[in-house]
């Protein structure tokens, strides 16, 4: 097939999934965004933090001004994930609060080329400290927004059983995507990704 009909055929294609992502008529629900959302984490945060951590040079900085910072050895780095277990106002209220833990820092992801700012608390032990960075998985906190103005679902009623049904649907897809991802390869993420669910 000529390359001009493979991208006509695959634009044609991604214009139709996407009235259909807007069609609420035409969502099932075997239809999730959890996992789109999870793969946009994965390959914008936990990727680029896998990869800083396997390559031993894994350093917070207290500012960009800051040019010594404080390294860590890889085994020493653990990664919790605050994952809510509903997508409700207060269920993410709980998350944020819990959010702020002890520290804040940045590292530098040499691929993106730029500074993160990361959260994480310390282990301190007597021969060595452990680091755990948190971060909240704001990306699933999303699909709320989605269902409320796109499906144009009622995501009030905690009794829906449909909605709470594609609560634990859109959760349960975002983690289990991550899972996946993590070991497509990424085996550093292995045994250091946590998911702690608040709810």
């Amino acid at each position: 097939m000529p390359i001009e009909e493979i991208v006509l055929s695959a634009a044609a294609l991604g214009v139709k999934l996407t009235e259909r992502f807007f069609d609420r008529a035409s969502k099932h629900d075997s239809d999730v965004v959890g996992i789109g959302l999870a793969v946009g984490y994965f390959y914008n945060f936990l990727d680029p933090v896998s990869d800083l951590i396997e390559s031993d040079q894994f350093v917070i900085y207290a500012s960009q001004d800051d040019k010594v910072g404080r390294k860590f050895e890889a085994d020493d780095i653990r990664l919790q994930i605050i994952v809510p277990n509903r997508l409700d106002v207060a269920t993410f209220k709980r998350c944020e609060d819990e959010f702020k833990t002890p520290f804040k820092g940045l590292i530098f992801l040499a691929r993106n080329k730029r500074f993160y700012g990361i959260n994480y608390a310390l282990n301190e032990m007597p021969a060595k400290t452990e680091l755990t960075i948190i971060d909240l998985a704001r990306p699933i906190m999303s699909a709320k927004q989605y269902y409320e103005n796109i499906v144009k679902l009622d995501t009030g009623n905690d009794a829906d059983e449909k909605w709470l049904k594609t609560q634990v649907a859109e959760i349960t897809a975002f983690k289990e995507t991550l899972r996946g991802l993590q070991k497509r390869g990424y085996g550093v993420l292995v045994n250091k990704l946590d998911f702690r669910e608040r709810s």
